[in-house]
């Protein structure tokens, strides 16, 4: 059942309300975090994935170590019923550069060095690229002059 509002109520009250919530809702979401992606599957590709809204993860999917220096992880997150993968790393205080390899022959040839970042230390992300089924995704990072190392590929 409706409720009969005067009209004088409804422009004095509920249009600066729905106004005002309305601002508020275009100051804090971004295209990215709002109910879907902007984009689908590879045109998602060097996406930030800090900027949405997962519907399942992130999670790490894998790990590998410089020990001592670095460690790097394989983050994927669900979206859309799309899946993603990135890197995140972090070290002390040695430069390193951070990325990740997509195959879709279980490793034997890939593309790598998806969403590339070279840091001076401290954490850093990759970009996003989507990881459809049938394709296997790793992280790397090379620490300079020390070592590089990468996790096992994860399908």
């Amino acid at each position: 059942m409706r409720t009969k509002i005067k009209s004088g109520v409804l422009r004095g009250r509920l249009l600066p309300a729905a106004a005002l919530a309305f601002a508020a809702l275009a100051v804090t979401t971004s295209p990215a975090s709002a109910a879907g992606l902007p984009c689908s599957g590879y045109a998602c590709d060097n996406w930030d994935p800090n900027t949405v809204s997962w519907d399942s993860g992130p999670t790490t999917d894998a790990t590998a170590t410089v020990r001592g220096f670095a460690t790097v992880e394989l983050r994927s997150g669900k979206k859309d019923g799309r899946w993603y993968g990135w890197a995140r790393t972090a070290t002390t205080y040695y430069k390193y550069g951070v990325w990740i390899d997509r195959s879709t022959d279980g490793g034997r040839t890939w593309d790598g060095t998806r969403g590339y970042v070279h840091a001076d230390g401290g954490q850093e992300y990759t970009s996003m690229s989507y990881w459809p089924d049938g394709t296997w995704l790793r992280a790397c990072v090379n620490v300079e002059g020390i070592e590089l190392k990468c996790t096992g590929w994860v399908s």
